[in-house]
């Protein structure tokens, strides 16, 4: 109990200190501008000397003659997808939409300092904006149900749709997977013209909340106006460049491996009997690495893709090197053994006769007779070294494996300095 009356008594002597140096919460500058009203009857009058006769199908001028100008600017927040078989871009983002009101004005001063309202997009006018080739053919900006607005004491209206907005956008495959796509997204008002509305795109598109993609990176990021069908367009235009890291280990790598390999084949023995079961297992191994490759590659039939033409001519090589071992098993069983006309693989032989010096010892009475060099033919030991088909293939198996290796590096060679000059320094670094 004691204990508990000393902690009152200490409390009650620093509270007030305590409590003095408490600051209250003060609201951020930007807010300052955003007071509502407290009397809640002020409030409906607000929205009733406002809105009541409102016509939103009027645009909000009491001069009619004069042009409304809409402010608009695209926030980019990150690419959901971007389908390039069906040629499908997808961006999640939000327009900031400005322009003034000259219908929905009040002096603050008469309904309790209120200086901004929220009001339902439905019950204003509003710009009708159209994005053009729209992937869901529809292509309105915002969402009528759910958008609201809102608007200061001097007439000045922020729209803010956000929605995930697709368009369609053509797709070059020439260079894939190290390919750069150019998308547009293009908006304009549907309902008005260039005497009606300005519309317009003051500031750069940044990406200041934009989120990076796994896939894609953008490289360049604009926007242009131009004046189209009496109406302005505006156009955002992303450039990106894909990220080939994961093509690379997933699809080249394993392809230069699988080429390597095949020439192997020209190494096997022909009498091992496991040539043609080789040959045949990497070309199989050529159209299982195809059909995967075939899921991933865009469905494009006006432009060919250059990594398309190097599987091609990789296949084309092994489906040769299996010709060529079927035709080669084919002549071992018949004339393998026989005597080869073709010279040119051919070793050359040494002199079939020799010279030895004269022995008296080991001659006979007439050699004595005629002490002369004698020449002895040897030919009757070498019978047993004749040039069969069987030596020419194997000689001809060590030099198409060469031709073979030479024909991988230089299309390999060509393939890649094709793709070089599409790649950026940053792509290399990711690789």
């Amino acid at each position: 109990m004691e204990r508990f009356i000393n902690f009152s008594i200490i409390w009650l002597a620093f509270a007030p200190i305590v409590v003095s140096q408490v600051k209250p919460l003060s609201l951020p500058e930007d807010s300052k501008d955003d007071k509502v009203g407290t009397d809640l009857v002020g409030m409906k009058q607000l929205f009733n000397d406002t809105l009541t006769d409102y016509d939103t199908r009027i645009r909000p001028r009491e001069d009619q003659s004069q042009i409304v100008q809409v402010n608009t600017t695209f926030v980019p927040q990150s690419i959901l997808e971007f389908d390039t078989s069906e040629q499908k871009f997808s961006v999640l983002g939000y327009f900031r939409v400005h322009w003034n009101d000259e219908v929905i004005t009040w002096n603050p001063k008469d309904y309790a300092d209120t200086n901004t309202i929220k009001v339902p997009v439905t019950e204003i006018w509003k710009p009708s904006l159209i994005i053009l080739k729209a992937f869901d053919g529809d292509g309105v900006v915002g969402n009528r149900e759910t958008d609201i607005t809102k608007i200061s004491s001097d007439g000045d209206v922020q729209w803010v749709p956000e929605a995930i907005y697709s368009v369609v956008c053509h797709v070059d495959i020439k260079y894939y997977p190290f390919d750069e796509q150019t998308c547009t997204i293009t908006y304009y008002v549907s309902d008005e013209t260039i005497t009606t509305v300005e519309l317009d795109h003051p500031e750069h598109v940044n990406l200041d909340e934009y989120t990076e993609n796994s896939a894609w990176r953008i490289t360049s990021l604009s926007k242009r106006r131009y004046l189209l069908y009496n109406t302005y367009h505006i156009d955002v235009e992303f450039k990106l460049q894909r990220r080939a890291n994961f093509a690379t280990f997933t699809l080249i790598m394993p392809l230069l491996m699988l080429a390597f390999l095949n020439i192997c084949i020209f190494l096997v023995p022909i009498g091992s009997g496991e040539k043609g079961s080789f040959a045949i297992t990497i070309f199989l191994s050529y159209g299982i690495f195809v059909t995967i490759v075939s899921d991933t590659l865009p469905d494009n039939s006006l432009q060919i893709s250059y990594f398309l033409l190097f599987i091609i001519v990789l296949l084309f090589m092994s489906v040769l090197s299996v010709l060529y071992t079927i035709i080669q098993a084919k002549l071992m069983a018949s004339i393998g053994d026989k005597e080869c006309s073709i010279k040119c693989f051919r070793p050359k032989k040494s002199s079939s006769n020799k010279v030895v010096p004269f022995n008296p010892k080991n001659a006979d009475d007439d050699t004595v007779k005629n002490p002369e060099v004698c020449e002895v033919d040897m030919d009757a030991d070498n019978d047993d070294d004749s040039y069969t088909w069987g030596m020419f293939l194997e000689k001809l198996d060590f030099i198409l494996f060469f031709v073979f290796l030479g024909l991988i590096l230089l299309c390999s060679t060509a393939f890649f300095s094709i793709m070089l000059q599409r790649v950026s320094e940053s792509t290399l670094n990711e690789i």
